[in-house]
């Protein structure tokens, strides 16, 4: 029985086609081992909110760093009233401040919640903070 060869043509193609699988395998590889640290933070974070606070869903999560780190999360309370979690990366006091309580005009859509030397504030995109209790923005 004759056994048939492979062209060379095809033969290029099926290495071309392995060098791009593997390729793409190692970007998917990459991403998610890149963004795993926030992954991970991101569900501690909702982990804690939820034993320590009476936060029922979070709609919003994010990182902030004005002098220290904070994990910012936004949600529905047990009374269906929209709250602010403030979780301190190294520790400490877990913050929880309705937003209704909010005297400046920035919201969870334009904005940031995070703390500022022990004050909840809110953080732009420009980085600029204003005061959650009054709506002032500070100097930096």
């Amino acid at each position: 029985m004759k056994k048939k060869r492979m062209t060379k043509t095809s033969q290029i193609w099926i290495g071309t086609f392995m060098i791009i699988l593997a390729f793409l395998v190692g970007v998917i590889i990459f991403f998610a081992q890149a963004t795993s640290p926030y992954t991970q933070a991101k569900a501690d974070a909702i982990r804690l909110a939820k034993e320590k606070t009476s936060v029922k869903t979070v709609t919003n999560f994010s990182i902030t760093t004005t002098k220290t780190s904070t994990c910012s999360l936004i949600g529905v309370d047990a009374d269906n009233q929209i709250v602010g979690v403030l979780i301190p990366a190294e520790g400490g006091e877990i913050i929880t401040v309705k937003l209704s309580d909010n005297k400046s005009n920035l919201t969870e859509k334009t904005a940031k919640l995070t703390l500022y030397k022990g004050k909840v504030v809110w953080q732009t995109a420009e980085l600029a903070l204003f005061d959650f209790e009054t709506g002032k923005e500070i100097k930096q």
